[in-house]
């Protein structure tokens, strides 16, 4: 069998404040590295889970790979969890699925994926996923994506964070392996050129920002080490605070509300808020940042909808990614700033007087839904 290997490439994370010189942003998959073993737990209770049509569903004691930058899940233990009689050839090197509607084959080295019809005659055209079934300890490892052809669904697979053999922590973001910046449940992770989920100072786009053991960035407040972050979680370049300050900065920032109103009490500006948003999305939660920026999130179980507004001019998105299409658009005579990449938006900026605002979606969503739900704030008073 294969020796499995963590390929660790280079290391971000700096001790103290000793200032290294650094690469630019790292944003790309190193596609030719060795297969690394994963497990999928982030903590013992959650379990050795990967999301797949919905369900979250347990491989046991196995693990998942990294195979040429392709996220792999073990054959048996998935297809059957999805509904699908699993046959494998007596040498392990192939393997027929079958859930009474359709079935497939898939052959170990060959990088070709389809379905076709348990009752009729009719396939679907191959596809190449980037990598090809593999066996490992005599079990057979796919494409976590071979999922989406065979559901029909091209969200069919979810995200999830999974951990490497040696304790590093990597984000499979709907089955593909996440890299650099990634906001989670409001939260900002790193993850460096290999998947790897950093922690320390890193630099990135000029800047310096603080991420604690558990990935999270620190924001607006004092590090471990003692130096003042910023509410966008940069590094102010002034000197190490007093052990004092330290103690009282550690607090985290942001406060939770069950309501608008609440919020709005602890809040020195009056609130805003998009009137109009896509049916399928719900609140997930309110909060404030240090009581000097109000944010909403709203979600639908695969997309993140992040409203902000805040007092000043900066931008208070948060969001840290260089986009593809940067554009200006006026609405309703106020200039906004749309970033994404191809047909989708991720990312709305804009100013209204001496306030600040911003819309972020983890997915992407039109530019109509983006336009419509900016029009739908209303800038009024209490």
């Amino acid at each position: 069998m294969k020796k499995l290997m963590i390929g660790l490439l280079t290391v971000v994370t700096v001790t103290g404040m000793t200032v290294p010189t650094f690469a630019g942003d790292i944003y790309s998959i190193d596609s030719n590295l060795e297969q690394r073993l994963v497990s999928t737990n982030m903590s013992n209770e959650l379990g050795n889970n990967v999301t797949i049509g919905g369900k979250n569903i347990n491989i046991g004691n196995l693990n998942i790979l990294v195979n040429k930058g392709r996220i792999m899940v073990p054959l048996k233990a998935t297809a059957k969890s999805l509904g699908f009689k699993v046959a494998i050839n007596k040498d392990n090197k192939s393997a027929n699925l079958d859930n009474a509607d359709i079935k497939t084959q898939i052959q170990i080295g060959i990088d070709l994926y389809y379905y076709e019809s348990s009752k009729a005659i009719g396939m679907t055209a191959p596809e190449k996923l980037g990598a090809e079934p593999i066996l490992v300890d005599n079990n057979i490892y796919v494409p976590i994506k071979m999922y989406n052809i065979l559901l029909n669904d091209s969200n069919a697979v979810g995200s999830f964070w999974a951990r490497t053999n040696d304790g590093q922590w990597v984000y499979v973001d709907k089955g593909e392996l996440a890299i650099g910046w990634k906001l989670i449940r409001n939260k900002w992770y790193f993850m460096n050129n290999s998947g790897i989920m950093e922690n320390g100072w890193i630099q990135t786009n000029g800047n310096w920002y603080y991420l604690y053991d558990n990935g999270e960035m620190a924001i607006d407040t004092i590090t471990p080490d003692g130096y003042k972050v910023d509410l966008n979680g940069k590094w102010d370049f002034g000197k190490k605070v007093s052990i004092d300050e330290i103690k009282t900065g550690i607090s985290s920032p942001i406060e939770e509300f069950k309501t608008i109103e609440e919020a709005q009490n602890v809040l020195d500006f009056n609130v805003t808020f998009p009137k109009e948003i896509p049916s399928q999305y719900d609140i997930e939660y309110i909060s404030t940042i240090s009581k000097e920026l109000f944010q909403i999130c709203y979600t639908d179980g695969k997309d993140e909808l992040l409203y902000r507004m805040g007092q000043g001019v900066n931008n208070i998105s948060g969001d840290y990614n260089n986009y593809k299409n940067n554009n200006i658009v006026e609405i309703d005579d106020k200039k906004i700033k749309l970033s994404g990449n191809d047909d989708f938006i991720k990312l709305a900026t804009w100013n209204v007087n001496d306030m600040s605002y911003s819309i972020s979606s983890s997915n992407g969503i039109s530019k109509d839904e983006m336009i419509n739900i900016i029009k739908s704030v209303k800038y009024e008073g209490k």
